[in-house]
C-alpha cells in the first residue's frame, strides 16, 4: 500500500490531474451521461420501473417472430416466424416480344432484432473471408505487381456505406449497370438479377469493409517470426498443417480485431439501410431506432430509447468480450527479437494468372459503388446504359449555387474542424496517461472508456444527447453545433488516441527520465520533448478524425433533422434522396464525391505521415 501511495505521489501532478480531469468531464457529459438517460428512459416510466417496453419489443412479432416449435415427429423441432422468400421470380413479355426473367433477391425477414444480427454476421463472415484470403496472398506469396494490387485492395476504405450504398444501387438494380453488362451485352446470365433488402445492405458493407480485416490481418501476418514457420517445417509440418498449427494461431488476434470491428460498424450502420428504404432493409435496429425517434406529440418515444439500448448493450457486450477474449489468446512469439523479413514463396506463372483473376474479380466488384458515385456525380442524365450518355458539371454547380447545400458543406467543415481541436487536446491527453501512467489505478478502465465510442453505435448516441440536453439550452432545436461537434468528438476520438498512443509507444521513456534528471518539470517535459516527437502522430490522427467526422452519418442526420439550418452535408444528402424536389440521385451523388474526394486525401495524407504504423489507427 505505501509503495502504491509512493507512486501516485509521483505520477500525478498538475498536468495529470488536468488532463484526466478534461478527459472525464467530456466523456461524462457527452457519452457517459446521455447512454445513462437511455438506461434509465427504458426502464423507468411515469409508473416507475418498469419491464414494459422490453415485454412489449420481445413480444412483438414485427421486432421477434421466431418461436420455437416443437413435435413428435421428425425434425422434432422447427422454428416458426420466418417470413418471405429468399428470392422472387419475375417473369414478362418486353415490347420486341423478347421474354424477360428478373430473379429478385430480397432474402428472408427474421424481425428486427434477428436481422440486424443476421446483417452484421453475415457481413463479417463475408468480409473475415474476403479479407484474411487477400492478406494471406499479399503476406505470403511473391509474384509481379502484388504490392500495387495491395494498395488498390484498400480502395473501399475511401467511401462510407451511405455514400457507397447510393453508387451500388444504380448498379444492382434490374436495369442496373452489371445487368445490362452480364445480361444484355455478354449474354453471360440467363436472367436479369435485382438485389434489394438486407442481402444488399450485406453486400454494400462487405464491399466496403473487408479491407479493416484485411490490414489487421496482414500486419499480424508479417510480424509472424518466420523462424517459428521454419522449425515447424523442420519437424515435419508443411502445407495446410502448417497453416492450421502455426500460421493460424498467431494470426488469430489480428483477423479478429478485424472481424469485431467490422461487425460493430455493420451492426451500427444506418446509412445503406437508408439508402434501401422501402424494402426489408427497413427492418434493422438502427433504421427503426431513427424512424420512431419521436413521438406525434414530438416527445422522445420510449420504444426508440428501448431499442437503443438493446443496440447499445449487443455492441458493448461484443467488443468488451472479444477484445478480452483476443488479449487472452495473444500467441507469444518466442523469436530472436529485431526486424525480419516475412516468408514469401514466389508463385509460378499459372498460380500467379489465378491470382490476378481472384484479386481483380474482388477489386471489380469492390470500387463498384466509388464508380457508380462518380459516374452519378457528372451524369446528365443515365438510362439503361452501362454509362451515362451526357456528362456534366452542372449537378457539382447546382449544389455549390443552393444556399441550403453550401451551407451544410460550410456546417460540415466548421463542426469538424472544430470537434478535430477538441479531439487532438482530448487524444493527445488520454494517450499519455495511458501510455506514461500505467502503473496508476484505472488506467485500463481509461483506456477503455477512450476506445469504447468504437463500439457505441452513432445513433444510440444521438438518441441520448436528445434525452439529456433537450429543453436545455443546448437543444439541437435551438442550434445543432454544440451536440454534434460533441457527438464527433466523443465518437471519433480513438483515431486521434490510438495514432498517439502508437507514437508515444515509440518514443524511448528514457528520453523523459533524462529529462527529469537536468531540472525540467514533467509538464515542460511533456511540451518540450515528448510533443515534438509526436506531432506527425498528432497530425495523423487529427486528420483521419477530421474526415470521419465530416462523412459521419448517424447523428448527422439525427441532430440535423431537428434544425435544418445547422444541418450537416451527409443529412443534405439525405435530404436530396428523399425530400428534394430536383436533382434526383444525382445530386447528392455529387455531394458525395466531394466528401470521397476529401476523403481519400485525408487518408493518403495520414498514412504517408504514418507510413507503417498507419495501421494502429484501424486496430484494437
Amino acid at each position: 500500500m505505501g509503495s502504491l501511495w509512493r507512486k501516485i505521489k509521483w505520477e500525478v501532478d498538475a498536468l495529470t490531474v488536468i488532463q484526466l480531469t478534461i478527459v472525464l468531464v467530456t466523456f461524462a457529459a457527452f457519452m457517459i451521461v446521455p447512454l445513462s438517460m437511455i438506461v434509465v428512459r427504458s426502464f423507468y416510466t411515469s409508473e416507475g420501473f418498469s419491464l414494459k417496453w422490453f415485454t412489449s419489443i420481445l413480444s412483438d412479432p414485427y421486432y421477434f417472430p421466431l418461436r420455437l416449435k416443437f413435435s413428435q415427429h421428425f425434425p422434432f423441432v422447427w422454428i416458426e416466424g420466418i417470413r418471405g422468400n429468399l428470392f422472387d421470380v419475375i417473369e414478362y413479355t418486353d415490347p420486341s416480344g423478347k421474354l424477360v426473367k428478373i430473379i429478385y433477391l430480397k432474402g428472408w425477414d427474421f424481425g428486427v432484432l434477428v436481422n440486424s444480427l443476421v446483417v452484421a454476421a453475415s457481413t463479417t463472415a463475408l468480409s473475415t473471408a474476403l479479407g484474411f484470403t487477400l492478406a494471406f496472398i499479399f503476406a505470403k506469396y511473391r509474384f509481379p505487381g502484388s504490392e500495387a494490387l495491395r494498395v488498390l485492395s484498400m480502395i473501399p476504405l475511401l467511401s462510407t456505406p451511405f455514400v457507397g450504398a447510393i453508387g451500388l444501387k444504380k448498379m444492382i438494380v434490374a436495369d442496373g449497370v452489371l445487368n445490362i453488362l452480364f445480361h444484355d451485352v455478354l449474354g453471360l446470365l440467363p436472367f436479369k438479377i435485382e438485389i434489394t433488402g438486407l442481402p444488399a445492405v450485406i453486400i454494400v458493407q462487405t464491399l466496403l469493409f473487408y479491407p479493416i480485416v484485411m490490414i489487421n490481418a496482414y500486419t499480424a501476418l508479417i510480424s509472424i517470426d518466420p523462424s517459428l514457420e521454419e522449425q515447424a517445417m523442420n519437424v515435419g509440418a508443411s502445407g495446410f498443417k502448417l497453416f492450421r498449427t502455426i500460421t493460424l494461431p498467431l494470426a488469430t488476434p489480428g483477423i479478429e480485431a478485424g472481424a469485431l470491428l467490422v461487425f460493430i460498424l455493420a451492426l451500427e450502420d444506418l446509412g445503406t439501410p437508408i439508402v434501401f428504404k422501402g424494402t426489408t432493409a427497413e427492418k434493422v435496429l438502427t433504421f427503426q431506432i431513427f424512424s420512431k425517434m419521436f413521438t406525434p406529440a414530438g416527445l422522445i418515444s420510449e420504444e426508440a430509447t428501448t431499442l437503443a439500448l438493446i443496440l447499445l448493450v449487443i455492441s458493448s457486450l461484443v467488443f468488451i468480450s472479444i477484445r478480452k477474449y483476443v488479449s487472452l489468446k495473444r500467441y507469444a512469439m518466442l523469436g530472436k527479437g529485431g526486424i525480419w523479413r516475412p516468408r514469401r514463396r514466389k508463385l509460378s506463372m499459372k498460380v500467379t494468372i489465378l491470382v490476378y483473376a481472384f484479386t481483380i474479380t474482388v477489386l471489380f466488384f469492390a470500387t463498384l459503388p466509388h464508380i457508380g458515385v462518380t459516374l452519378l456525380a457528372f451524369a446528365k442524365e443515365w438510362g439503361p446504359t452501362i454509362i451515362p450518355e451526357e456528362f456534366t458539371l452542372n449537378n457539382f454547380l447546382a449544389v455549390l449555387s443552393g444556399e441550403e447545400a453550401r451551407r451544410s458543406i460550410l456546417n460540415s467543415v466548421v463542426y469538424s474542424s472544430i470537434a478535430t481541436a477538441f479531439m487532438v487536446v482530448l487524444g493527445v491527453s488520454a494517450a499519455y496517461l495511458v501510455s506514461r501512467k500505467k502503473g496508476l489505478p484505472g488506467m485500463e478502465a481509461l483506456d477503455l472508456l477512450v476506445t469504447l465510442p468504437i463500439a457505441v453505435p452513432g445513433i444510440a448516441v444521438a438518441t441520448g444527447l436528445f434525452l439529456t440536453y433537450l429543453g436545455t439550452p443546448l437543444s439541437p432545436t435551438i442550434s445543432g453545433a454544440p451536440l454534434l461537434i460533441a457527438s464527433y468528438t466523443v465518437r471519433k476520438i480513438p483515431f486521434t488516441v490510438r495514432a498517439v498512443f502508437s507514437g508515444l509507444e515509440q518514443t524511448d521513456k528514457t528520453l523523459d527520465e533524462v529529462a527529469w534528471t537536468v531540472g525540467a518539470s514533467k509538464t515542460r517535459t511533456f511540451f518540450g520533448i515528448i510533443m515534438p516527437l509526436i506531432l506527425l502522430n498528432i497530425i495523423a490522427g487529427g486528420m483521419l478524425s477530421f474526415i470521419y467526422s465530416m462523412s459521419e452519418v448517424s447523428t448527422s442526420i439525427v441532430v440535423g433533422d431537428a434544425n435544418h439550418a445547422d444541418a450537416p452535408m451527409t443529412w443534405k444528402m439525405y435530404d436530396m434522396l428523399f425530400h428534394g424536389l430536383t436533382g434526383g440521385t444525382f445530386q447528392p451523388a455529387a455531394m458525395g464525391f466531394i466528401l470521397m474526394s476529401l476523403q481519400f486525401l485525408f487518408i493518403v495524407g495520414a498514412n504517408l505521415i504514418l507510413r507503417k504504423r498507419a495501421t494502429a489507427l484501424i486496430s484494437l
